[in-house]
């Protein structure tokens, strides 16, 4: 019986839905429903969860996994059955389903926790306005969120390769590994967040050996065919400065990505107040802000007698910060995307929340807000901003 066959019998008779599973092991249903159709594999660590909820053997189930992970990669090959043959040699001829004692299996199915995640994090802050910040992993800390409890998400993860300062939240040795961090980082925001949330997910690229990756697309195409997302526009983030690069042989990279994902058509969006902030960015006289911190007019288009339409490019400048190697989000980027889809008295995450610029905003707009760092300077910057700072609306 294959892997995706013996998951779905199992499921079956210990009459649980496919959503019970998907939350128990940290994806959307999407991604489990694939699972079952043998069209996507599951972590081992996942495996191991699934076996636990079944109450079923894990060293069968893992071994069933682990056949059907060799089984899709010769299946539909004509030599198939010569390649079991030296496979089953391979490991030593005559494998008996039962495994040895020294397996390493047992050490790993010991590793894993007793216990279920207590997620009960927005109960805990209350009605506070006053930022909750977090320090550890971030698709760790989301387990202890509530289900389908916060309202607007807006992050920018760390970038492969850009960003190794020794306690990064990534710690993926290749691309693809990551890539499935954050998206596997990506399916927890997709169960805390509520069905008329938005997520705002801002994403740098890479080149290696002069060729660009490709990997904000490359994240997005995955979670929307894997996980279910609904991509709503993608912001073209034009930075207006960046650091000098002596290529003679490809173009000068000034921009980055700010993706708008949904989970359902009936998202919550404030088409009247982002208009309205938009024509307070564009019409001030700057005073208070930053030179570069500003959207340019003739990125929007005038609406009848309702303000300003926003237009997909933001002309918008980089905020250095004191620490080296490492640039603050400018506020107007994460302002911008809290006005159009936050409601009021509505909750903020930002799972890789850097020195604390979205949690800064969500508190001069009262709203609630939690933040997510690997890092504790920064998670101890992030609080000194709120206190020492004086609050404006720009």
């Amino acid at each position: 019986m294959l892997f995706s066959d013996k998951i779905k019998q199992l499921r079956i008779e210990s009459g649980k839905r496919q959503k019970d599973l998907a939350m128990a092991i940290g994806v959307d249903v999407p991604a489990y429903s694939r699972y079952e159709h043998g069209e996507r594999r599951p972590k081992r660590e996942q495996v191991l969860k699934l076996a636990r909820i079944f109450k079923t053997d894990p060293n069968e189930l893992v071994a069933a996994w682990l056949a059907d992970e060799a089984y899709s990669h010769i299946a539909h090959d004509k030599m198939a059955n010569r390649a079991a043959v030296l496979l089953n040699g391979m490991l030593g001829g005559n494998v008996t389903e039962k495994p040895e004692a020294n397996d390493s299996m047992e050490d790993t199915v010991v590793s894993e926790p007793a216990e279920d995640v207590v997620r009960d994090m927005v109960k805990k802050i209350g009605r506070s306005a006053m930022p909750h910040y977090v320090q550890g992993d971030a698709a760790a800390i989301m387990r202890t969120i509530e289900d389908e409890s916060i309202d607007c998400i807006v992050t920018t993860p760390p970038y492969w390769r850009r960003r190794g300062q020794g306690t990064e939240s990534i710690k993926a040795r290749t691309m693809d590994e990551f890539i499935d961090e954050i998206v596997q980082a990506m399916a927890q925001a997709w169960r805390v967040l509520k069905p008329q949330g938005s997520l705002w997910l801002n994403m740098g690229d890479d080149t290696t050996d002069g060729f660009v990756q490709g990997i904000p697309w490359r994240i997005v195409l995955t979670m929307i065919d894997q996980q279910g997302w609904r991509l709503v526009n993608e912001v073209v983030w034009n930075k207006t400065t960046t650091s000098p690069q002596g290529s003679q042989d490809h173009l000068r990279k000034v921009h980055e990505f700010l993706f708008h994902l949904v989970k359902t058509e009936d998202f919550y969006y404030n088409d009247e107040d982002l208009r309205h902030t938009f024509a307070l960015i564009v019409r001030s006289d700057g005073k208070g802000r930053k030179k570069n911190d500003k959207i340019k007019e003739h990125y929007l288009q005038p609406e009848g007698g309702h303000g300003l339409v926003p237009g997909d490019v933001w002309t918008i400048g980089v905020q250095r910060s004191g620490i080296a190697h490492y640039c603050v989000a400018p506020d107007t980027l994460y302002r911008l995307p809290m006005v159009a889809t936050c409601p009021r008295n509505g909750i903020v995450l930002d799972p890789y929340c850097g020195t604390g610029t979205a949690c800064k905003i969500a508190y001069e707009m009262n709203l609630r807000s939690i933040g997510i760092d690997i890092n504790p300077d920064y998670i101890k910057q992030a609080k000194a901003s709120i206190e020492q700072k004086p609050l404006s609306l720009f």
